[in-house]
């Protein structure tokens, strides 16, 4: 048996999905360093964190979508929904004139992005043997290499010669080729004939409920400043309790507990995707408005995160790799901790600021080297603990921990910016506090490594 998912008999599956998720890469990598411009354009800076948590949050329902439909439906199907989505709404957000416009749009892109995510997952489930999917799954990691290679430059060039909008509407054109790729690949494999979840109702209902809890959570997060906490208090508290009823239909038992085994697993995802794409957001605008430093140049820090995160994917995956499972986890999460903790020394302590954007590469690289440690082996326990039949539901389910922790967390730190900017004060101080509030969570993270070895023989 072949120890690679670049053998002959997978080659041109696996072709496909790297080609796909590339341009998925492309998208995230291009909009994440151009939206500063973008909120400044649109006068829209105290709410900038809003046009992330709306696209992490219809991600939500996307992943529902697909954990659901994706047995039903084909894989073909599936994967062309995700296409339709990211495309219409790539369309829609570059045509924004106010930030509610960009925000559907975002959203729309959302539901691409949580049906791609998980049907790739469903696809690496169900055609790659035990011992290749660790690789397969870091090879995701690595389909994000090019974008962000280029997507930072090309985002910069496109700002400074014609417009943010333009690496929106670059999206669909570059989604062409993968459609022809995949798309017919996936149509030969074996259809599984299986019926639509009996579930799907409640999870529909509960993932909706869920997002307008999350919502709440994020308009009176983005309210902070301006509203006493006397209003803000109640729609908090009513959130959570909303979201904790969600859950309970659309996460494993024992998620919000940390119970031993895959919802442990699950909930680690969360958290670390949390910590760590909450204090992503603000690299990019802290280098951009603070330290005036290039849009090209600012988003040479996510080309570094997304260098390292592939070595940390490619190292889990490697049989040089001689430490166990739990002992990679616990690595990878102190790396992302301390990385999150130290960011703002880099950003803020040099004179120059061209040093500080060649720091914060450094120090978001280390970090994002932890983190994809992490995220494939997370990826593989689930796959690993749980029969072929539960791959879609649990994949579904992983993708939304992050989400959930991702919304959450930002959320969090962006009430901080919204503060800051209503009062007129925006500082230092300001990113030095939401990085400090993301680093904690992702050092909370190693917590969860001893709730999984208890469950089950993690594979060394």
């Amino acid at each position: 048996m072949t120890g690679s998912p670049w053998a002959p008999e997978y080659r041109r599956l696996s072709t496909g999905i790297v080609a796909l998720v590339s341009v998925f890469g492309f998208e995230g990598i291009a909009i994440g360093t151009v939206m500063p411009v973008a909120a400044a354009d649109l006068n829209a800076i105290s709410n900038y964190s809003v046009a992330f948590t709306s696209f992490t949050m219809a991600s939500i329902l996307g992943m529902t979508i697909a954990g659901l439909w994706a047995n039903h439906l084909g894989l073909a199907r599936v994967a062309m929904l995700a296409v339709v989505f990211l495309g219409a709404g790539s369309i829609i957000a570059g045509l924004a004139e106010t930030l509610t416009v960009l925000t559907a749009g975002r959203a729309i892109q959302g539901l691409g992005m949580g049906i791609d995510l998980v049907t790739m997952y469903v696809i690496i489930g169900r055609m790659y043997p035990d011992a290749i999917r660790g690789k397969a799954l870091g090879m995701l990691a690595g389909a994000w290499v090019v974008p962000g290679l280029i997507g930072p430059g090309l985002a910069g060039l496109l700002v400074e010669y014609a417009s943010w909008r333009m690496a929106f509407w670059i999206v669909p054109v570059l989604l062409l080729g993968p459609v022809f790729l995949l798309v017919p690949i996936l149509r030969t494999l074996p259809d599984t004939g299986a019926p639509l979840r009996t579930d799907a109702r409640i999870q529909i209902i509960s993932v909706l409920i869920a997002i307008l809890a999350l919502s709440l959570f994020q308009f009176a997060a983005s309210h902070a400043g301006k509203w006493e906490w006397s209003q803000i208090i109640p729609v908090v508290l009513g959130s959570i309790a909303g979201l904790v009823w969600a859950i309970q239909h659309l996460m494993p038992k024992g998620y919000l507990r940390m119970a031993p085994g895959i919802p442990s697993v699950i909930g680690m995802r969360g958290v670390l995707a949390g910590a760590y794409f909450a204090a992503e957001v603000f690299v990019p605008l802290a280098l951009q408005e603070m330290r005036g430093v290039p849009v090209a140049l600012s988003g040479g820090v996510l080309t570094a995160a997304t260098i390292f995160w592939f070595a940390g994917s490619w190292l889990q995956g490697s049989h040089k790799l001689k430490i166990s499972k739990d002992a990679i986890l616990t690595i990878g999460s102190l790396c992302g901790g301390i990385g999150i903790a130290v960011i703002p020394l880099a950003v803020f302590v040099p004179e120059s600021k061209y040093v500080a954007a060649f720091l914060a590469s450094v120090v978001w690289g280390i970090c994002a080297f932890g983190i994809g440690l992490c995220f494939p082996t997370l990826g593989g326990l689930v796959l690993e603990m749980s029969p072929e039949a539960e791959h879609p539901k649990l994949s579904a389910s992983l993708q939304m921990s992050d989400s959930f922790g991702t919304i959450i967390i930002t959320a969090i730190a962006g009430s901080i910016l919204s503060a800051a900017s209503f009062d007129g004060n925006l500082s230092h101080a300001t990113f030095t506090k939401m990085w400090v509030i993301c680093a904690i969570f992702a050092l909370f993270s190693v917590a969860f490594v001893r709730q999984i070895h208890r469950n089950a023989v993690i594979a060394r």
